[in-house]
C-alpha cells in the first residue's frame, strides 16, 4: 500500500498503534530518515505511549508542540521553534528552514544563521544547553523533514488504500498488480492475495482481460503477467473474443486469432488454455500437428488456419497432464511466481513442525527466542554508523510476513546465504519493541525437497536503498563466487 508497506513504516504503524487520521500523518513524516536518526522518532512513540514521558525544554513549548508532545517532526515546528522559542523573525525562521533542507549552498549564510539563532537565545534568556539541544535537534532532522500537509497528503491517499485493501481486497490487489506493483515483486502481492483469502485463478483465454481482474474473493491473473506474450496477441485475443464470443478448442482459437506458435506454446503452458478440457502435453502435441498441417499447406500456398476440414480433437489425446511441480515450473516461467503452491509448501516437513513458529504468532512472542521458516521477500543492506554491514531481511510464511534482522556480527557469518530465495531456517529472539522482528543469531537456508530449477526465470531483487542495490548484489555476488570465507568475514565485519 502506498508509503505505509515497508518493513520500517508496518513495525512503527504497529508500535504507535495508530487509529487516527493525525497519528498516521505523525507516523508519515517521523519515518524520514533526519528525524529518525536524531533519536526524535524513538522519543515520540516513547511520549505516545506514556503521557510521563511527555516533557518540555522550556516552559512554553507545550503551546506550539503540545500536539508532538514536543518534539519537533514537521518542517513548521522548525519556524515555530525558531520564533517563539529562540525569537527570530518569521522571515529569519523560515530562512533558517529553508537552510536546513539544503536550499542554502552558501556556507557562509549557513554559519551566519547559526550564529543569529544562539545570539536571539542568549537575548531570550535560554540557558546554553537549552540552546544547544534546541539547535542539535534543528540541524539533524530539518533537511529531510516533510511539511505538515505534505505528511498529511501522505497519510491521506495510505488511509485511501488502506480501506480499499479492507473492504475491497479483490479489486484492490488486482490494481496493484496491474500497475507493476509497489514495494515489493509480483510474487509477494499475490501471496498477499492468498493470505486476504481470495482465490488465485489462472490465466484463460476465454476469461482473462489484459490486466488483472479482481472481483468477489477471486483474483484472475491478466493476460499481461505472461512475460514472454507479445502485447498485440494479447489484445488480438481478447478482442476477438469480444467479438465472436469464447473459444471452443486450440483449433477454434487458432483459426479466429492467428497466434504464433510461440506465443500459444506460452498460452498452452500457463494454463490459459486449461479451459478447453484437455491436458496441456496434449494440448501441445495438438499444436505440434497443426504447425506440420501448416507447413505442408504453405507449400500449396494454401492457409492452414482457413482450411475448416482438418480435425484433430481427438488424435493424441493421453490425459497425462503435468505433476504438480512441472505446473509450478511452467508459472514460474511465465510469471516469475507460483499459483498452484506457495513454495514453501514443498516443505512440510518443517512448515508443520509443532517447533517451528509462524509468523502470525510472533507478535505475541515478544522477547522469546524462536525456531521460524520464511521465504524470501525483499532485502535491505546498511551500514551501521561504524560501518559495519548488517541486513534486513522480509520474509514471509503461509500466515503472514516477518522481518529477520542481520547485525553486524551475525551478518558477517551467514551474508552469502543470505542471497537465496530460501526457505530460510532463521533462530534468535523477537525484538519485544517493534513487534514482528526477528533479531537472528542463526541462519540455514532449507534444502533437499524443492527442485531449484523451480525458480528459473525468477529474479532476486533488493529493495533500492540508496541506489546502492546493484552494487550489494554484485558485491555479494562475487563473494559467494570465490567461496573465500575470510575474505567474506573481511569484507562484512567491516
Amino acid at each position: 500500500m502506498f508509503y505505509i508497506e515497508s518493513p520500517g513504516m508496518r513495525s512503527l504503524l504497529t508500535r504507535l498503534d495508530v487509529d487516527t487520521f493525525e497519528m498516521l500523518t505523525a507516523a508519515s513524516s517521523i519515518i524520514r530518515p533526519g528525524v529518525a536518526e536524531s533519536g526524535m522518532m524513538q522519543e515520540f512513540i516513547a511520549r505516545h505511549k506514556d503521557p510521563k514521558r511527555r516533557r518540555y525544554l522550556i516552559p512554553g513549548m507545550e503551546k506550539i508542540l503540545g500536539e508532538t508532545y514536543g518534539v519537533m517532526i514537521y518542517q513548521e515546528d522548525v519556524i515555530k521553534v525558531a520564533h517563539h522559542i529562540a525569537g527570530l523573525t518569521l522571515e529569519e525562521a523560515d530562512l533558517l528552514r529553508r537552510a536546513m533542507s539544503g536550499k542554502l549552498r552558501s556556507k557562509s549564510a549557513m554559519i551566519r544563521i547559526e550564529e543569529r539563532f544562539f545570539e536571539s537565545c542568549d537575548t531570550r534568556g535560554l540557558k546554553k544547553h537549552v540552546a544547544k539541544e534546541l539547535w542539535r535537534q534543528i540541524s539533524s532532522f530539518a533537511g529531510y523533514a516533510f511539511c505538515k500537509a505534505h505528511s498529511a497528503s501522505f497519510a491521506l491517499l495510505s488511509y485511501q488504500v488502506a480501506y480499499l485493501k479492507v473492504h475491497y481486497p479483490a479489486e484492490f490487489m488486482a490494481g496493484v498488480l496491474s500497475n507493476g506493483g509497489g514495494y515489493y515483486s509480483a510474487a509477494v502481492y499475490i501471496q498477499e492475495a492468498r493470505r486476504l483469502g481470495l482465490k488465485i485463478l489462472l490465466p484463460c483465454v476465454n476469461k482473462s482481460l489484459y490486466s488483472y481482474m479482481g472481483k468477489g474473493d477471486q483474483l484472475r491473473i491478466g493476460l499481461q503477467a505472461i512475460k514472454n506474450l507479445k502485447r498485440n496477441t494479447a489484445e488480438t485475443v481478447i478482442e476477438e473474443r469480444k467479438k465472436n464470443g469464447d473459444y471452443t478448442s486450440l483449433k477454434d482459437f487458432l483459426v479466429r486469432t492467428r497466434a504464433g506458435f510461440e506465443d500459444t506454446v506460452h498460452l498452452i503452458k500457463c494454463g490459459a488454455m486449461d479451459c478447453f478440457g484437455m491436458a496441456r502435453p496434449d494440448l501441445l502435441r495438438q499444436l505440434d500437428i497443426y504447425v506440420k498441417y501448416r507447413r505442408i499447406l504453405d507449400t500449396l500456398q494454401e492457409s492452414l488456419f482457413a482450411d475448416e476440414e482438418i480435425e484433430l480433437e481427438n488424435k493424441v489425446i493421453d490425459g497425462l497432464d503435468y505433476s504438480t511441480e512441472e505446473r509450478c515450473r511452467a508459472e514460474v516461467n511465465a510469471f516469475d511466481y507460483m499459483v498452484t503452491r506457495h513454495p514453501l509448501q514443498f516443505y512440510g516437513g518443517w512448515i508443520n513442525d509443532p517447533t517451528v513458529t509462524t509468523a502470525s504468532e510472533i507478535p505475541k512472542m515478544h522477547g522469546k527466542n524462536v525456531k521460524m521458516v520464511g521465504w524470501f521477500m525483499t532485502a535491505k543492506r546498511i551500514r551501521t554508523k561504524d560501518g559495519k554491514a548488517m541486513k534486513f531481511l522480509s520474509l514471509e510464511d503461509l500466515t503472514d510476513t516477518f522481518e529477520a534482522v542481520l547485525f553486524p556480527e551475525t551478518y558477517a557469518k551467514y551474508a552469502e546465504k543470505t542471497l537465496s530465495f530460501g526457505p530460510y531456517l532463521v533462530e534468535g529472539k523477537v525484538d519485544a519493541l517493534s513487534g514482528n522482528n526477528l533479531i537472528v543469531n542463526k541462519l540455514e537456508v532449507i534444502g533437499g525437497e524443492l527442485d531449484m530449477e523451480l525458480l528459473q526465470g525468477a529474479t532476486y531483487s533488493e529493495s533500492n536503498y540508496n541506489g546502492e542495490n546493484e552494487k550489494i548484489f554484485e558485491e555479494e555476488t562475487q563473494i559467494t563466487l570465490n567461496l573465500d570465507k575470510e575474505k567474506l568475514i573481511r569484507a562484512y565485519a567491516g
